[in-house]
């Protein structure tokens, strides 16, 4: 889908733009991808998913954290010798005194040593181990060494995101070609009805006045021109219908394009000219149907949560480092740098992580039901929609067969009619039988192009839509 967006910006026009409010459908769908706020939406959701996987890609990284703080201790944390202090003193006074009266110290030797132990006897024998207030930044770096797989099966999760949110935009893409698809060839359809409805009420104004003019000459009864007046009531009213179809119609492609005017549309309705066999439609919506995709996906997606859960069974490695940058009043005992190794492993948690275990296993086997019935349902849908267009073929062809048996119907009452052998109720039947066939065939036309486009959506190629177009048989209407 993205392809034909991409190539609707580059292309050159179909001829151009004829007058201010014509459109092509190629123009159709390049203003649907500039102006629709759901293709907005989901594009947005693409960069989200891919920006959260380029955050999962960090896991594998390592983390440098700055950490700092302040904090005010109750008191000084302190080692206090004033008990040693006593002893010692005592211990080298008697010495000295010992030392005097055996003679071996003379008072002068004695008063020297007492002189040069005075200062270390007088110290405040007490060593501050950490201050009171401490404070410091410090940086811790850590490296997951082993997490069970937790961050490989984070990565390809969201990859997956990523997957699931680029087809989910492809999906919004194509349901909305096809929307624009039904809306475009609706407001020609709606259109071409009320032309229609024009050709009647001036068809059955003309025979009323062909009518008033016989009944002067006496050639049909006043009956016949009553009935022709309450006939030309119905055609007005079909007529005034039909103009606001037409109204709604119009107003229902401004919306789907997004362009807040009046359109009109200028691409024919058409017939594609070939259509491939229903085997090739069901293969390439089992490799490309954005629905069926997401559903696949969101299966790998079970997997690998369920690997997770499994991860979280086993045990978490981490290699750390940390660092002081900057200190206040930092004891000098306490190192500067620690480098290390830690395990994490939750011994007993109530059982949760096994049940969320065990409750992953039988998701991924819902999921893995919940794609096969996708995948059956896909396929019904493309059978579905590949009839339709079949049949709608079919419906064109007896359309055409119908118009030409209702063009001859009404050639034979207008000429039995002034011939005065075909009644007013017969030729205004005739006349409104042809207008029917007129409207059934452009109608069997448009149901082809809307099943086309159907078809092309649940099969995953709503980008072909434009290749179809050009290479069919333009309507002459």
């Amino acid at each position: 889908m993205k392809r034909l967006f991409s190539l609707l910006l580059v292309l050159p026009l179909w001829g151009g733009v004829v007058a201010q409010n014509d459109i092509t459908l190629r123009e159709a769908l390049e203003a649907l991808a500039q102006n629709n706020h759901a293709i907005k939406s989901g594009e947005y959701g693409v960069d989200v998913a891919f920006e959260q996987m380029r955050a999962t890609r960090g896991l594998h990284l390592f983390n440098i954290d700055l950490i700092g703080g302040f904090t005010l201790l109750q008191k000084d944390v302190d080692i206090e010798f004033g008990g040693a202090k006593g002893v010692v003193t005592e211990s080298l006074e008697g010495l000295i005194n010992t030392g005097v009266t055996n003679g071996i110290l003379s008072n002068d030797v004695a008063k020297f040593l007492r002189q040069s132990l005075s200062p270390l006897t007088q110290l405040d024998w007490h060593y501050a181990l950490q201050k009171r207030a401490v404070g410091g930044i410090g940086a811790l770096v850590t490296l997951p060494i082993y997490a069970g797989g937790r961050i490989n099966s984070a990565n390809r999760m969201a990859k997956l995101n990523v997957e699931m949110a680029t087809s989910a935009l492809e999906g919004v893409e194509n349901d909305l070609i096809t929307q624009l698809v039904e809306c475009y060839y609706g407001l020609i359809l709606a259109n071409e009805v009320v032309a229609i409805r024009e050709d009647v009420v001036r068809a059955v104004k003309h025979h009323l006045a062909d009518a008033v003019a016989m009944e002067e000459e006496g050639v049909v009864a006043h009956s016949a021109v009553l009935y022709m007046q309450y006939r030309l009531s119905e055609a007005e009213r079909d007529l005034a219908d039909a103009v606001s179809r037409a109204k709604v119609a119009e107003s229902a492609l401004s919306t789907v394009v997004g362009m807040g005017q009046s359109l009109n549309p200028i691409s024919p309705l058409f017939i594609c000219g070939a259509i491939n066999t229903v085997d090739y439609y069901v293969d390439m919506a089992n490799q490309l149907n954005p629905l069926l995709n997401e559903a696949r996906l969101a299966s790998r997606l079970s997997e690998e949560e369920k690997n997770m859960a499994q991860a979280d069974l086993l045990p978490e490695v981490v290699a750390y480092g940390a660092g002081s940058i900057y200190n206040y009043q930092l004891s000098d005992m306490v190192p500067r740098w620690s480098v290390g190794v830690g395990v994490n492993f939750t011994l007993f948690d109530g059982l949760g992580k096994e049940r969320r275990y065990m409750a992953s296993k039988r998701q991924m086997s819902q999921m893995a039901e919940l794609v096969m019935s996708a995948e059956q349902e896909v396929r019904l849908l493309v059978e579905r929609e590949y009839y339709g267009v079949t049949s709608s073929m079919q419906g064109i062809v007896a359309s055409e067969r119908s118009i030409a048996f209702a063009k001859s119907l009404y050639a034979t009452a207008k000429d039995g009619f002034s011939e005065g052998v075909i009644s007013s109720s017969e030729l205004i039947d005739a006349c409104v039988e042809l207008a029917s066939s007129r409207v059934e065939y452009i109608n069997s036309v448009y149901q082809h192009c809307l099943s086309l486009a159907r078809l092309l959506e649940v099969s995953g190629l709503s980008s072909d839509y434009l290749n179809y177009v050009q290479s069919g048989k333009v309507v002459d209407i």
